[in-house]
């Protein structure tokens, strides 16, 4: 990816918050692209292994369903992903290209492809270890401060967002900024995943406006590096009245000669002291400067011994549930050998993915007619993945 010059990159800076509107173009996905495989599948979204015709680029395709995202939110998501990797040079972002089309059904944008995927494709029910957890927290550290010094709050870190792009953790980008608003801004507490939230949003009753902020960031930073490290998430939800565990934590918090709870007695007391800065239940005294405090304890010793497997049944289940849609290849494992062991078949015809994928694609292609666009929305022209100009109709305004 090209450097900007520092004019540049400060009217981008300025630019950052304004949302620009302007039309989408409709694009043939097959015409344009020859689609590999499907690499990922969410509640609302897909993702595709493409290649580029033309320059015979590898990218993935995200396609966002249109009944789960408005247009003003998918443009508002490729707009900061864009601009955050122009900024950063894509050092902690993901890449995303300036591509950016409808179909029937989808909204698409194009990124680079993780070949390693994300961090819950890769940490086991014993974590990553301890060397690649500190990998990961000085990265992601790094991204999350580069957003809080453009006023924005990423709001969902966690393992599906983040990439892994070489195998020993020392190339990871942070991803998926369809969440992600200024620092405060009011939101509506609507669908967040428990796990990760902190207790002033559990708290906070559905439907409810609360507004944006940094520590958010930090309490989710903090489950994240607490599950690469040790493979298992501290609590179900950061709520005294009804999860014990965490009620432990919250009680070892509030006192200086608290018993240390059980899952925490596995960390040295740097990395104990670490933790309780980043997962303090008091947001005014949850820490923010995150590269700044990771740096302190980087050099520390952070696990007393080896993350021993979970062995009680509903703990291993618990486990499992915090991974989000995405299970971890262990996990999955796991389960393709019990439905093989009842009899389920659970092998795949790759030729015959690949031909449901098609299908998929063909019944949300749009095809397009002369003079069937509104002003603006017909011109599909976009940079080739090679091209490293933004459209400054779509970007710089």
């Amino acid at each position: 990816m090209a450097t900007i010059s520092e004019k540049e990159r400060k009217i981008l800076s300025a630019e950052l918050h304004r949302v620009p509107n302007f039309g989408i173009p409709r694009l043939n996905l097959e015409k344009e692209f020859d689609v590999l495989q499907e690499v990922g599948e969410g509640w609302f979204a897909k993702v595709f292994l493409v290649e580029h015709r033309d320059s015979r680029t590898e990218l993935v395709l995200k396609a966002v369903h249109k009944d789960s995202i408005s247009k003003k939110d998918v443009i508002r998501e490729f707009h900061l992903s864009y601009n955050l990797g122009l900024l950063n040079n894509a050092k902690v972002f993901i890449r995303t290209f300036d591509i950016l089309f409808e179909s029937n059904d989808c909204y698409l944008f194009a990124q680079e492809y993780a070949h390693f995927g994300d961090l819950t494709a890769n940490v086991s029910d014993i974590g990553v270890g301890e060397i690649y957890t500190k990998k990961v927290a000085k990265q992601i550290a790094s991204a999350l401060d580069f957003m809080h010094e453009h006023q924005l709050v990423h709001r969902d870190v966690k393992l599906d967002n983040v990439l892994v792009f070489r195998s020993d953790f020392s190339k990871v980008k942070l991803a998926d900024f369809g969440e992600c608003r200024k620092k405060g801004s009011l939101v509506i507490r609507f669908n967040e995943w428990v796990p990760y939230s902190p207790p002033e949003i559990v708290s906070t009753a559905q439907d409810t406006p609360y507004p944006v902020e940094f520590h958010h960031d930090s309490w989710q930073f903090g489950i994240m590096l607490f599950l690469c490290l040790t493979g298992n998430i501290p609590w179900q939800k950061a709520d005294k009245q009804s999860d014990p565990k965490y009620q432990m934590f919250s009680l070892w918090t509030h006192s200086q000669f608290g018993k240390t709870p059980k899952f925490f007695k596995i960390l040295t007391s740097k990395a104990r002291r670490l933790f309780r800065k980043l997962l303090e239940p008091n947001p005014a005294k949850r820490v923010v400067n995150l590269s700044d405090e990771i740096g302190k304890y980087v050099d520390d010793k952070w696990l007393t011994k080896v993350p021993e497997k979970p062995t009680d049944f509903d703990e291993l289940n618990s486990n499992m549930s915090m991974l989000s849609f995405h299970s971890s290849l262990t996990d999955k494992n796991k389960l393709l050998a019990t439905l093989t062991r009842f009899g389920v078949e659970t092998t795949v015809d790759r030729n015959l993915k690949k031909d449901r994928i098609k299908e998929w694609i063909a019944t949300s292609t749009i095809e397009e007619e002369e003079g069937e666009d509104e002003e603006g929305e017909g011109d599909s022209s976009w940079d080739s993945p090679g091209s490293e100009q933004a459209s400054s109709s779509q970007h710089s305004k």
